[in-house]
């Protein structure tokens, strides 16, 4: 008989609308309770003991920092010991963020910890929330093997360094980033990919069912930066960045990791002074690619490969959202420069594949 904790952090999926139409958090959105409440009516049909619920946030996840992201583990870890699975109900515009970061914060789960939300908000004609949520119990409770990090949202189980996502519109709103399928589908029953969802439970480490043996890093910082590069963007306002606190940056530059680092107009002067600044100052940047399918290798044409020379770090098939959060939490828990060079290309939890 399982025990499952709803934690609830606001979106869509909680928010009320008002006379116009618009969805707004207010303090009579639906709270975790609202949600525990109602998939209580499914205990006995699936084997499941007690819901139980926490309201730790409300917001439009648009306003989530990662302040909201180390509260979503500390709730998942002060509770660990008391529950079989955590249902973390999210805003779909950061979901991606906040999967990826709390996947890097808990290191050895042993425990499925399962995102989800709503594209129409609950209680209005049409919602899918309800669905989502009752979707999740059929996954946990007919899927023991199934822990970890992941994202359940229309018909797709999403691994949590991989959640992208795609449309505004429709209610399969995610989509696997990468070239990686899905770990699972939902219809009429569940199937799982059993080579996607290997590779996803390879990366958890000894599977601790008690909040003793988890490795726990809930830490981030917000002093980085993402840029998008374009022809002409001048070396002096990354170098400026860099001297008003900013400890690392993410760039997505064209082809395959392909800043512009060997050009010589001189109307135009290329990025390699910033690049040269940020390796004599030991500020470590990210670079990816701006191609929606492509892989930020930094290995097939000159600028990629003499940017690699100057110290960047090929973001090779990681988002922009697993990018970010992984470059966050490295910075927060001490590494140093030449170990964060090392470690961004090191997949954690299966947000690397290459």
């Amino acid at each position: 008989m399982k025990k499952i904790l709803v934690i609830s952090t606001g979106g869509t999926i909680s928010q009320e609308h008002n006379d116009r139409g618009i969805s707004i958090s207010n303090d009579n959105s639906f709270k975790g309770k609202t949600f525990a409440s109602i998939l209580n009516s499914f205990k006995r049909k699936l084997n499941i003991s007690v819901i139980d619920s926490v309201t730790i946030s409300n917001k439009d996840s648009s306003n989530m920092i990662s302040k909201d992201w180390e509260l979503i583990v500390k709730s998942i870890y002060d509770n660990y010991d008391n529950y079989d699975a955590f249902i973390v109900t999210h805003g779909t515009n950061t979901m991606g963020y906040s999967t990826a970061a709390v996947s890097f914060a808990l290191g050895n789960l042993g425990k499925p910890i399962v995102f989800t939300g709503s594209q129409v908000s609950y209680g209005i004609p049409g919602s899918d929330a309800i669905m989502n949520l009752e979707n999740i119990l059929r996954v946990i409770i007919e899927n023991e093997e199934l822990i970890g990090v992941f994202l359940v949202f229309g018909s797709k189980i999403i691994t949590g360094t991989r959640v992208k996502k795609k449309t505004e519109f429709d209610y399969d709103a995610f989509k696997t980033f990468g070239r990686l399928p899905d770990i699972g589908y939902l219809g009429n029953s569940v199937i799982l990919n059993k080579s996607t969802l290997n590779l996803h439970l390879s990366y958890l480490g000894t599977k601790s069912k008690t909040r003793e043996g988890l490795d726990v890093k809930n830490s981030f910082d917000n002093n980085i930066i993402s840029l998008t590069e374009f022809p002409g963007l001048k070396s002096e306002y990354i170098i400026n960045l860099a001297k008003n606190g900013v400890k690392g940056f993410i760039l997505r530059a064209t082809g395959a990791g392909d800043p512009n680092v060997a050009s010589n107009d001189a109307d135009y002067p290329n990025l390699r002074e910033a690049f040269q600044y940020l390796q004599e100052h030991k500020i470590p940047i990210v670079v990816t690619t701006q191609a929606p399918d492509g892989i930020a290798s930094m290995s097939l044409n000159e600028p990629g490969i003499l940017a690699k020379e100057l110290g960047a770090i090929p973001a090779w098939d990681m988002s922009m959202e697993t990018m970010v959060t992984k470059l966050s939490w490295l910075l927060a828990s001490g590494y140093s420069y030449e170990a964060i060079q090392e470690l961004m290309v090191t997949s954690f939890r299966g947000e690397i594949d290459n």
